[in-house]
């Protein structure tokens, strides 16, 4: 069994490092930023070294200051890194140390060399724009989300600063919040011409050290002791969304032609699918490490619902499909097909043949309905639990 990562997958910390760098191109796929000035972005946020002597500029410089940022947060308290040149003046080296404590604490520091910038600065207006943006209240039954706070904050960036200081607003607020509190719109429109995944990647290679072979620079549980038997079904209903596994996105790619993964995927899980059609959503399968659980079920959702208006057949999966799927799936369900929450989520836990290990996505459910659901077991299932599909009941289902 190969050793346990240093940093566990579930980490919020890695959910903002993420979010840090996706965050910055997520923000310009989302106010129009032009491709070219994403994919001068990326490129910079992906090189192993910086090429020659001279400073970096433009979308090049805040991919240099993230980075920056992201090998800084790796270690406390903060160290240089050889191969990325320390920013010069104080307001760059501020903004380095703002993004690198969000990552670490999701707090931002006391930062006065920023507050006293220019408008004109995206230093110094994405700083305003994270901290004077108000939040809004969380209530999920009512559609509002605390983390909703970072497309507030660039959208009031951009009106101040341009596309600059969306985009670094959208750095540090993705570091505050995480890359699940990025809107899927975003992140499909970027796909369709930079795969999210590439930043994901060089995020967390930044911030927790190369690992070959664990995810997300090597797909998860692909030896054949770790595959399950490809699973898929129609949703109760909606037959044209297919509810099912990981393995079954790997095996039948010709099910189906969109997807939304609720699990950690690799581009090599589904090389066939063009980027707006597969939208991959940060959702974990464990009580308590979801920052922004009734938002990212909403988003993931939304997105069925966006596919399938499109005139997709979608496949929604998780690892098993037997916990995430189902959730989202009920509040697709719900929210867009006017069906009963909790008759819902009771019929299509069956239909899965899934569980309720993690109650927190019932409850969440449940919550963005209105609605109390203290004890999932015993409200969905009063005469006791239906059974799993064979293959779950000797493994731990996540992914």
């Amino acid at each position: 069994m190969p050793p346990t990562p240093p940093h566990p997958p579930e980490d919020p910390a890695h959910d903002r490092a993420a979010g840090a760098l996706l965050g910055a191109a997520a923000a310009a796929a989302l106010v129009g930023t032009p491709p070219a000035r994403i994919r001068q972005f990326t490129t910079a946020a992906t090189t192993p070294h910086l090429p020659g002597p001279h400073t970096p500029a433009g979308p090049a410089l805040l991919a240099h200051l993230i980075r920056t940022a992201l090998a800084r947060a790796a270690t406390a308290p903060p160290a240089h890194t050889p191969d990325l040149p320390a920013p010069r003046g104080p307001a760059p080296h501020a903004w380095v140390r703002a993004l690198s404590t969000l990552v670490r604490t999701a707090t931002p520091p006391h930062s006065p060399e920023l507050e006293h910038t220019t408008d004109h600065d995206p230093l110094g207006a994405s700083w305003r724009a994270l901290t004077h943006t108000p939040h809004p209240a969380h209530d999920p039954a009512h559609g509002t989300f605390a983390c909703t706070h970072l497309t507030q904050a660039l959208h009031r960036a951009r009106h101040t600063g341009g596309d600059p200081a969306a985009m670094y607003t959208g750095a540090l607020a993705g570091a505050r919040w995480g890359a699940s509190a990025l809107p899927l719109r975003a992140l499909r429109r970027l796909s369709g011409h930079t795969d999210p995944h590439t930043l994901i990647t060089a995020a967390l290679v930044q911030v927790r050290g190369t690992q070959p072979r664990q995810w997300p620079q090597h797909p998860i549980r692909e030896r054949p002791e770790q595959r399950l038997p490809p699973f898929a079904v129609p949703h109760p209903q909606d037959p044209g969304v297919l509810l099912g596994n990981l393995d079954h996105l790997r095996t039948r790619p010709q099910d189906v032609n969109a997807v939304v993964s609720l699990c950690r995927t690799h581009p090599d899980d589904a090389p066939h699918l063009s980027g707006p059609d597969w939208v991959r959503v940060w959702l974990h399968d464990t009580p308590g490490k979801n920052t922004n659980l009734h938002f990212t079920l909403d988003e993931a959702a939304t997105a069925v619902a966006a596919l399938r208006a499109e005139g997709k057949r979608v496949l929604l999966h998780c690892w098993a499909g037997a916990s995430r799927t189902p959730a989202v799936a009920a509040r697709y369900a719900t929210a867009a097909l006017g069906a009963p929450p909790l008759p819902t989520l009771s019929t299509l836990i069956r239909t899965v043949g899934g569980h309720l290990d993690n109650p927190t996505l019932s409850q969440a459910v449940a919550e963005l309905s209105g609605l109390d659901l203290p004890d999932p077991t015993q409200a969905l299932f009063p005469q006791g639990l239906p059974p799993r599909r064979p293959e779950l009941r000797s493994v731990r289902a996540t992914g």
